[in-house]
């Protein structure tokens, strides 16, 4: 798998995870299989209702490949079933923004943009429908091994991919969110051994966001390149 397919894989999981589940840790036990498939449908008619959402991060990576973590922040935003913005803040800024069909990434600080076309690659493909599928919790069972757990400030989901092509790269993910629903943390174990810990404030559901939200344009002179070819 290419680098920019691993990166893809990654910044979806951490845009759509963070906004749509949370994290606490409390003593508990996991739920009785009624009440996840009534926690299941509350969080279905919230997405009808208010599909879009907003939130600001902190993350910290650590891995054996940095002598310290690697601490970003930023802004999120997202609209169901497809549409995500992730701004990564900083002296190493980068942007991630897909309008559902074309997915850009872009790198300020070398004016370099790639973009990709979400068809183009039916396994890719596959792997982001699975990624949104499994982490907006709709048909989740298909794509994911997943407990639920409630707890006194709301509930832990803890999900491992069934699918091949997400095994390659994750290993397990913890989705906190409290008893309003809303995100507070995300807890990602790749499967080359990083870590990776992002926490959530100021999150809002909304009916919807401006359209050039999930829009982008090359900034004049940036190098544009094309990983999976034109």
């Amino acid at each position: 798998m290419s680098q920019f397919g691993k990166r893809l894989k990654i910044s979806v999981i951490l845009c759509i995870a963070c906004l749509l589940a949370g994290v606490f840790t409390a003593k508990a036990a996991d739920m009785p299989a009624a009440d996840v498939a009534a926690l299941l449908k509350h969080l279905q008619e919230l997405r009808d209702k208010l599909p879009a959402a907003t939130a600001e991060f902190t993350e910290e990576k650590t891995s054996r490949l940095l002598v310290k973590p690697l601490s970003s922040e930023g802004k999120v935003s997202y609209e169901a079933p497809d549409k995500f913005r992730r701004e990564v803040t900083g002296s190493n800024p980068s942007l991630n923004v897909s309008d559902g069909k074309t997915m850009w990434a872009y790198f300020p600080n070398f004016n370099e943009a790639e973009k990709f076309d979400i068809g183009q690659r039916k396994a890719l493909n596959d792997s982001l429908s699975a990624l949104m599928a499994g982490l907006n919790f709709e048909h989740i069972e298909e794509y994911y091994n997943f407990h639920v757990i409630k707890e006194a400030q709301g509930y832990q989901f803890q999900l491992s991919p069934k699918r091949p092509d997400l095994k390659r790269v994750v290993d397990h993910v913890f989705v906190w969110m409290d008893n309003d629903y809303l995100v507070q943390k995300v807890e990602l174990f790749q499967q080359n051994g990083d870590h990776v810990v992002t926490t959530y404030k100021n999150v809002h559901r909304l009916a919807s966001l401006p359209a050039g939200t999930f829009e982008f344009t090359p900034p004049a002179g940036a190098h544009v390149s094309y990983p999976l070819g034109k």
